[in-house]
């Protein structure tokens, strides 16, 4: 068996041990191997990296006598799953100033989640610009739908619909539309969200649930309770999507930030007993505290507990409800139930 025959199968099982999570394995092959290619060198970095052992991985990407744009992407996504954004912008700066190395399409989508959890807009728009110089915003759609999320999630909803609006009819798809939907429902633009999600239908997408989830929050957030409703039906009767918790969960936080407490709680015993958890009940807890309904908060505290008693926070907020209507002997009494089940404690009760 030649040399490269026997550098292929030990980079083969360099990548088998990564890839399962056998990282003494891995590093035990890799330092004994006499030589070894770039292949080698960026199976052992991105496969480090994606386990997230990026210490060893960039101590790796330092030590390699040919660094390429795999290598690069690599590290930079390894920082970015394990939320070292600003790690991932340094080597993204260093990569294309200091080295001189031109990004490809998949180190833009590895550094842009880095973006919009600096939340730095001007940084986005830096990206933007030289995506659009290396042409990859006229390419790839995956870029162009990360970079709609990311100015969405930097906060700026007038650059993202201006983006989103710039990319031709044909080029567009689904996740387009589910990422300016969202977009709107993250800062609040119910009825933006509303006539987008119109505007795709009328252009023919067909949503899938992920769209449904993101609409149903715009309604939430927009206090639009008789659109979302109507969202909720449509989904379940026109699209056949059976809802899963994150649909009932819109539902239940909408109808509770009105004040329409008792179909909030109609709702939740509704939802199937498989897929049903004990956050919907605490957003339904929530709306409670909000509009002092003590009754309804003792039910919706006693389905809580049936599902997990060991978080403090739950005894703390309906305490308060208790504090709020007088009942001062029962908010004690549910603290020392709270101590002698040894809930965890929330920061500040």
């Amino acid at each position: 068996m030649g040399f490269e025959s026997h550098l292929y199968v030990q980079t083969v099982l360099v990548n088998m041990y990564v890839e399962s999570g056998g990282l003494v394995e891995c590093k035990k092959v890799f330092d004994e191997m006499p030589e070894k290619n770039s292949v080698t060198w960026n199976v052992m970095i991105t496969g480090l990296a994606k386990q997230g052992d990026v210490e060893f991985a960039r101590f790796l990407f330092e030590k390699m006598p040919d660094r390429n744009i795999v290598s690069w992407s690599g590290m930079i996504d390894g920082y970015t799953r394990m939320n070292q954004h600003r790690e991932a912008l340094g080597l993204f700066r260093r990569m294309v100033a200091d080295d001189g190395v031109d990004p490809s399409e998949i180190t833009f989508l590895a550094i842009l989640p880095a973006v919009w959890n600096i939340g730095d807009v001007k940084i986005c728009r830096l990206i933007h610009g030289y995506g659009e110089k290396r042409g990859f915003l006229v390419s790839d759609i995956r870029v162009m739908n990360s970079l709609i999320d990311t100015y969405a999630k930097c906060g700026c909803m007038g650059s993202a619909l201006r983006f989103f609006d710039e990319i031709s009819t044909d080029t567009k798809n689904l996740v387009s539309w589910t990422s300016l939907i969202s977009g709107f429902a993250m800062h609040g633009m119910g009825k933006e969200a509303v006539e987008s999600f119109e505007r795709m239908e009328q252009e023919g997408w067909k949503p899938n649930r992920v769209t449904f989830v993101s609409v149903l929050n715009a309604c939430s957030h927009g206090f639009l309770v008789e659109e979302g409703l109507k969202f909720f039906k449509k989904m379940v009767n026109e699209y056949q999507i059976l809802p899963d918790i994150k649909h009932y969960g819109c539902l239940v936080d909408m109808l509770g930030r009105t004040g329409r407490l008792e179909e909030a709680e109609k709702i939740a015993l509704e939802i199937p007993s498989e897929i049903s958890n004990e956050v919907v009940w605490r957003i339904l807890l929530g709306a409670c505290s909000f509009y002092g309904d003590v009754e309804m908060g003792e039910r919706v505290t006693e389905k809580i507990m049936e599902m997990e008693r060991g978080y403090g926070g739950d005894y703390v907020l309906m305490s308060n409800i208790l504090v709020g209507a007088g009942r001062f002997a029962d908010a004690q009494r549910l603290r020392r139930l709270m101590d002698e089940r040894n809930a965890i404690k929330v920061a500040g009760s």
